[in-house]
């Protein structure tokens, strides 16, 4: 690990898994920690977070007012979820990074990255998978949560790796707010639609956030882009100043490694029939193909890779199946925060669909959900805060629902055979979740009682 923050100062806020990793990092290099947390010190995640700090000796303060004098650090490291116009932006001026920055520039190893408004976790997992099908010392880590893999935030991947291992890191729009000179060796920006509009206000500004992933990469680095991906194009990419080269692909002409034709795929000369593949959809065909081409990018193709990418099995909470009952699919897509998901996950699927959906809608534009929705005949079962305002933005007539178990088992009362129950929700979670994993654990137990229940009554 290489110690560029030796003898600083640095404020690190917020005490989540990243605050926490930062924080071990920088005293492991000599730096003096001060992590500090906005919430009050009685909310239990925060009490153990601080008992780990002091039990390091770290200082930690929590019920920080948001403020900070510039005079007494020489850095402050933020998390994603410290917005651009918090105040302590303003008061560290030119001495604001955050974790993805920081653990750039103590890293040994180098750096493949995805962000994207959808699929990017997904495309994570099969990259990681087909490096170390490759025999790479890959290391999953990033924003990428609640997978069911083994995940590491990028600083702890940093904090161990040696110059031989490569690090496969999910990257939000968050934490590309704040690169510096953060250059990944092979990059991708899977798409950008609508999403987090109530952080950015405008696209363009997401767009702009994402788009910083690829600015310091040189001629040494390579893009992989999907030539039919919404909202992002070789042009987009060359307003950055990114010295890269492009790698690109489709569906229906292929790229440099990979083909589809006639039913079957073809991964640098090894050919698979699409129908035995461990994964459904053409959403995953995609991620499936941005994977290899940039693992081809990074490294000599070999026997072991497709083998790895072939070990794939669904992520928890993303297009996840939870069984068949009476020839009706559940699948656990709780994943799903944004419209353009939903639309994505349907259109991979065939039947005819009943679609459990609600939660924040992140002001995001849901007309082009609306467009798709009033193409098919899927049923939608909303859940969540103010289900009439959410009828409307999509175009149907309300249908809600008190909360998710109800709007399921009714679900389950109309759907026939060959079709299927998605949670797909197009939103991010509400109450009584904090967060898309707690709303996907209840969904699979929720889904789990009904599908081993023998009898067609209530569980």
């Amino acid at each position: 690990m290489k110690s560029p923050f030796a003898g600083q100062r640095i404020a690190v806020a917020g005490m989540g898994v990243s605050g926490l990793a930062i924080a071990k990092a920088a005293q492991k290099m000599g730096a003096t920690p001060v992590v500090l947390e906005q919430r009050p010190g009685d909310v239990p995640s925060v009490m153990k977070a601080v008992d780990t700090l002091q039990g390091l000796g770290i200082e930690a303060i929590t019920g920080w007012p948001g403020r900070l004098d510039p005079e007494e650090f020489d850095l402050l490291v933020v998390s994603p979820g410290l917005p651009p116009s918090h105040p302590v932006m303003r008061d560290m001026a030119g001495k604001v990074i955050g974790e993805i920055e920081f653990a750039y520039q103590i890293s040994d190893a180098p750096i493949l990255a995805i962000t994207g408004t959808n699929g990017k976790s997904t495309t994570t997992v099969m990259l990681w998978l087909t490096l170390k099908g490759a025999g790479c010392d890959a290391v999953l880590c990033g924003n990428i949560a609640g997978s069911g893999y083994p995940e590491q935030t990028l600083t702890e991947a940093a904090m161990n790796a040696t110059a031989d291992s490569v690090l496969v890191a999910e990257v939000s729009s968050a934490q590309l707010e704040t690169v510096k000179e953060f250059a990944p060796r092979v990059a991708c920006i899977t798409n950008i639609t609508s999403d987090h509009m109530d952080r950015y206000g405008t696209l363009e500004n997401y767009e702009n956030a994402k788009l910083n992933l690829v600015k310091n990469m040189d001629s040494s680095g390579t893009v992989v882009l999907n030539r039919d991906a919404n909202g992002i194009d070789r042009s987009k990419l060359q307003t950055t100043g990114t010295q890269a080269q492009i790698a690109e692909f489709d569906l229906k002409t292929g790229g440099p490694h990979t083909r589809i034709e006639e039913g079957r795929i073809c991964f640098s000369g090894e050919w698979r029939d699409i129908r035995d593949l461990p994964f459904l959809g053409e959403h995953n065909l995609i991620n499936a193909m941005t994977a290899w081409e940039m693992a081809v990018a990074f490294t000599e193709p070999n026997s072991g890779m497709l083998r790895g990418l072939l070990s794939f099995e669904p992520l928890a909470n993303r297009m996840e199946p939870m069984g068949d009952k009476g020839g009706v699919l559940v699948i656990n897509n709780s994943m799903c925060t944004n419209p353009e998901a939903v639309a994505a996950s349907s259109r991979g699927l065939p039947g005819k669909h009943h679609l459990l959906m609600g939660g924040k809608t992140k002001d995001n534009d849901f007309a082009p959900l609306k467009k798709y929705l009033a193409e098919t005949d899927h049923i939608v079962y909303i859940f969540g805060p103010d289900p009439g305002h959410f009828a409307s933005i999509i175009g149907r007539e309300p249908n809600s629902f008190p909360d998710m178990k109800s709007a399921f088992l009714a679900a389950t009362e109309n759907a026939k055979v060959g079709e299927t129950i998605l949670l797909s929700p197009g939103c991010a979670s509400a109450e009584p979740y904090t967060n898309f994993m707690e709303r996907g654990e209840a969904f699979r137990q929720i889904a789990k009682d009904w599908l081993e229940n023998d009898t067609e009554s209530e569980v």
